[in-house]
């Protein structure tokens, strides 16, 4: 059976309640008043539902969102262990906390490392809300954490389909080693060389870029001033085709790393229009 009510208790100015969603997995009321009373003096507007079979915690976990599991251990019809593998089933992420008046300490731990995040004997429920509080503060840096990387991943899928599809050369370069460690299909192309050709060489070691002093010494300003750009070079395709390019090059961070990136436009007919006039 479950009951779903909120619960408020004076002591803390209405305004400053914070409100808190709580499934409590036990067989006695007057034990579930006291855990209830505890999180409303220690400042939460309580909602709650209370449980205590499987049945009617798998219709609570479906039917709602929770903030915080608070379970009993020994039941007549139900247990901590049954409930944590219920709750991992169904809400992995919600804090579980078992709060009973007795329990084997090494069946709480054991407990503990299948999931459960703390357990509070229920003559010490002046614990209560730190973990709960505790808990909650570990939800929400999870999330917030769980957020950034969707957004780094979404960044970098953006960032590889613009690379992928640029209609200019781009070569990524370690500002370290000055190996290059990756670069783009249509410079691919555009040069003639294979990608395994490209990856894991110098810029001065590809043959586009035969002029290995003038390079290196380019790529010691690079390093220096973390920006070259030449209006106008001079490369040569692998099958020995003479063309000339804007080559622009700048240095950033990714993560503790720095990488060159240098993009390369092919002006090659813009230089022979400009010498036909």
């Amino acid at each position: 059976m479950a009951t779903s009510t909120a619960l408020a208790v004076g002591g803390v100015g209405q305004a400053m309640r914070q409100p808190l969603r709580v499934l409590v997995v036990e067989d006695s009321e007057e034990d579930a008043i006291l855990l209830l009373h505890a999180l409303s003096r220690g400042g939460y507007e309580v909602v709650h539902a209370m449980v205590n079979n499987p049945v009617a915690m798998r219709a609570a976990l479906e039917g709602q969102d929770w903030d915080v599991i608070l379970s009993d251990h020994a039941m007549p019809h139900f247990s901590a262990a049954k409930a944590l593998e219920l709750a991992r089933e169904l809400r992995p992420h919600v804090p579980f906390i078992i709060v009973s008046g007795e329990i084997d300490l090494n069946l709480a731990v054991s407990l503990m490392r299948e999931g459960a995040l703390d357990y509070i004997q229920k003559q010490e429920l002046l614990r209560l809300t730190p973990a709960v509080e505790r808990e909650l503060r570990e939800v929400e840096l999870r999330r917030e954490n769980q957020q950034a990387k969707d957004a780094l991943a979404s960044s970098e899928v953006r960032y590889r389909r613009l690379f992928e599809a640029a209609q200019d050369g781009i070569l990524i370069i370690d500002a370290e080693t000055a190996q290059i460690v990756d670069v783009n299909p249509f410079l691919v192309q555009m040069l003639g060389f294979t990608k395994d050709e490209f990856l894991g060489k110098k810029l001065w070691e590809i043959g586009a870029f035969r002029d290995k002093v003038a390079s290196q010494k380019a790529f010691d300003e690079l390093r220096i001033k973390g920006y070259v750009r030449y209006e106008d070079l001079p490369l040569e395709t692998k099958s020995g085709q003479a063309i000339a390019v804007e080559f622009v090059s700048n240095i950033y961070a990714v993560g503790d790393e720095k990488v060159a990136q240098c993009n390369i436009r092919n002006i090659t007919e813009r230089k022979l229009a400009e010498a036909a006039r």
